[in-house]
């Protein structure tokens, strides 16, 4: 997708939800920046950045998509809507199942957070304030990689996580449906699916979390979010759960409700400026 189709794309999101361009901070959106070539593939980040000179907080964003599909566009509506916040808002794409099984997708995360810290004074970041944000499959990404850095100042502040698999040793021991990421069946690979699965990570080391939710999706359940959530507690964590009553997984991704608690539990964890109205 070119700047132009992105444009184009956020100017009919913007009326989608019923609020011109015009009426909202400006949004600068540079789209298709090269972060890494792992195996000489180039991965891109589109960046939204707001209005003024910062240090903005920074968000690295992640789209779903079954870890097979889906890339950056997606989360477009979301990541325009914390640009005129105050973030800066990176949105990643990154390497695919079932050409590329995990860990791929996990490194691919890390090494775009840490793009990030590296170009924080280019695009007004500031490297102290840098949240993750995923649905679905971006979701369990962007959870493994708050969960599992070894440096927590070197990871992410802060996780907004819509529609998570966050337990993947639930699966069926002789199910094959997430093969083609994991590389087999939980009976076959009991360690990489412990090693892909948030929940497994759980500690006090862990950043305030904040996850939203369908009731109704039956595509990813919330009992497992809830879960996690239950064992973040006991560990001392801040954590939050938005659900969105009677909506599926999709119904939940496309809710304002959820957009808009998840930049104000932003604002409050990272300390950024007041959000503007939404």
């Amino acid at each position: 997708m070119n700047r132009w189709q992105i444009a184009a794309f956020l100017t009919l999101a913007s009326l989608f939800f019923g609020k011109f361009v015009q009426a909202q901070p400006l949004v600068k959106v540079i789209t298709d920046v090269v972060y890494a070539s792992p195996g000489g593939d180039d991965l891109k980040v589109d960046l939204y950045l707001p209005e003024g000179e910062g240090p903005f907080p920074g968000v690295l964003m992640v789209h779903g998509g079954a870890w097979l599909g889906g890339d950056r566009s997606r989360m477009a509506v979301h990541a325009l809507q914390l640009a005129r916040n105050g973030y800066v808002v990176a949105s990643i794409g990154y390497r695919l199942a079932p050409v590329h099984k995990f860990p791929a997708q996990l490194d691919d995360c890390r090494t775009a957070l840490d793009w990030l810290r590296q170009h924080a004074v280019e695009y007004h970041i500031d490297p102290n304030r840098i949240a993750g944000y995923g649905f679905s499959a971006g979701a369990h990404l962007v959870c493994l990689t708050a969960m599992t850095t070894s440096d927590p100042a070197e990871g992410l502040c802060a996780v907004v996580a819509g529609g998570t698999p966050c337990d993947l040793t639930l699966e069926p021991a002789t199910s094959i449906r997430l093969a083609y990421f994991l590389g087999g069946s939980r009976a076959e690979k009991p360690e990489v699916y412990r090693q892909a699965s948030p929940a497994k990570f759980v500690s006090d080391k862990a950043p305030p979390m904040f996850f939203f939710h369908g009731t109704a999706d039956d595509l990813v359940p919330l009992a497992a979010v809830k879960a996690m959530c239950a064992d973040l507690d006991q560990a001392g964590c801040r954590t939050q759960i938005c659900e969105i009553d009677n909506a599926g997984h999709i119904g939940s991704f496309i809710s304002p409700q959820a957009r808009q608690e998840a930049v104000k539990f932003l604002d409050e964890v990272l300390q950024a400026p007041a959000a503007a109205s939404q």
